[in-house]
């Protein structure tokens, strides 16, 4: 019997059918070879060009909310800095005139304090009616209100907690404010030069502080299908390679060049810096099995492999989460744990009923 008419006799007997009956004769007589599919823990999403991002989190803006003058400047751009660290003196007139303001409330307070203590004693020995010492302890109550709005106004001018009380201590005006650093950092804005006015609210410095930086790549819609939040990641990036997450996918497609954004986490000591924009290869770190390409086929609008059975061969669904050149990484199951064929698929394809290759 001819091959030819061998697989006439063989489509007619299992047409439509999902099983496919076949003896080791048959399966040697059309060179049928199947392999076993090898698990993989590693999936190969692609290769993109990335970019380098510090998370607004990391970034601290030192801005003034008056009209000031830059007399010293202790820092330069990228300059490492510490907590505490003075980055410049400034001046200005609205800064003279709270400090003012603030210690005529001061001294208002310290005269209605003696004040109001003199007429509690005198009340207590029934000098003066009672009626006054209430008055004088209202009175009091109105200084303090105003002593406590001056140093909220002074905190919000970015005066020290020590200069504060320096100055309601002393009353005596400061012709400087010190800019201070709030964080470990870097300086990687610098907008204030000596001699210079400021307006207010300008960003004089922007300060990065140490943490993980972003990854961010626009990456095909079709490939981040199986993509989620939280999902385990190798990245090889400027000849690095490390593990991370997924922390947010793009809830929306680039109608332009129909991609999504994919932001990953850079853990903290990866040695890698803001601004670098590279190709980067990701792994997904999945579960999945290998399986070579040839045994994959279309059948309507389903992925199916062959599954090697004691009668015969087993038509069964896939689902392809990546490839490469050579493969496909399909979803695992035990089911699929089996020896698949790797050649001569179209004949079996056919021998389900389905003529369109």
């Amino acid at each position: 019997m001819t091959k030819k008419l061998l697989l006439l006799v063989l489509l007619a007997s299992v047409m439509n059918a999902k099983e496919i009956q076949m003896t080791s004769e048959q399966e040697e007589n059309w060179q049928i070879k199947v392999e076993m599919p090898q698990s993989s823990k590693r999936i190969p999403l692609g290769e993109f060009i990335t970019e380098v991002v510090t998370p607004p989190s990391l970034l601290h803006i030192i801005s003034l909310p008056f009209e000031a003058n830059v007399k010293k400047l202790n820092v330069a751009k990228y300059q490492k800095v510490t907590k505490g660290f003075v980055l410049a003196e400034v001046t200005g007139t609205e800064w003279i005139a709270i400090q003012q303001k603030a210690i005529a409330d001061a001294i208002e307070f310290r005269h209605h304090t003696h004040l109001t203590q003199r007429k509690s004693m005198l009340c207590k020995e029934e000098i003066i009616p009672q009626k006054e010492c209430v008055a004088a302890n209202a009175e009091l109550e109105t200084d303090k209100i105003k002593v406590a709005a001056s140093k909220a106004l002074l905190k919000s001018y970015g005066a020290s907690n020590e200069t504060i009380i320096t100055l309601f201590k002393d009353l005596e005006l400061s012709p400087t404010m010190e800019i201070k650093s709030r964080v470990d950092g870097h300086v990687v804005e610098l907008n204030a030069a000596p001699g210079k006015s400021t307006n207010p609210g300008d960003a004089l410095f922007i300060i990065q502080e140490k943490g993980s930086l972003w990854l961010e790549s626009n990456i095909e819609a079709q490939l981040t299908e199986n993509l989620y939040k939280g999902q385990e990641v190798q990245i090889t990036l400027a000849n690095k390679t490390f593990n991370t997450t997924i922390l947010q996918i793009s809830p929306v497609i680039n109608p332009e060049n129909q991609t999504r954004q994919i932001r990953f986490s850079v853990p903290s000591d990866i040695n890698i810096f803001s601004g670098l924009r590279s190709s980067a290869k990701f792994t997904i770190l999945r579960e999945s099995l290998k399986v070579q390409k040839t045994s994959v086929i279309k059948e309507g609008g389903t992925q199916i492999v062959f599954i090697k059975t004691k009668e015969g061969f087993t038509a069964v669904p896939v689902k392809v989460l990546a490839e490469d050149n050579r493969h496909y990484f399909i979803e695992a199951s035990d089911r699929l744990r089996n020896n698949i064929a790797i050649n001569s698929i179209a004949i079996l394809k056919n021998m389900l009923g389905d003529n369109n290759e």
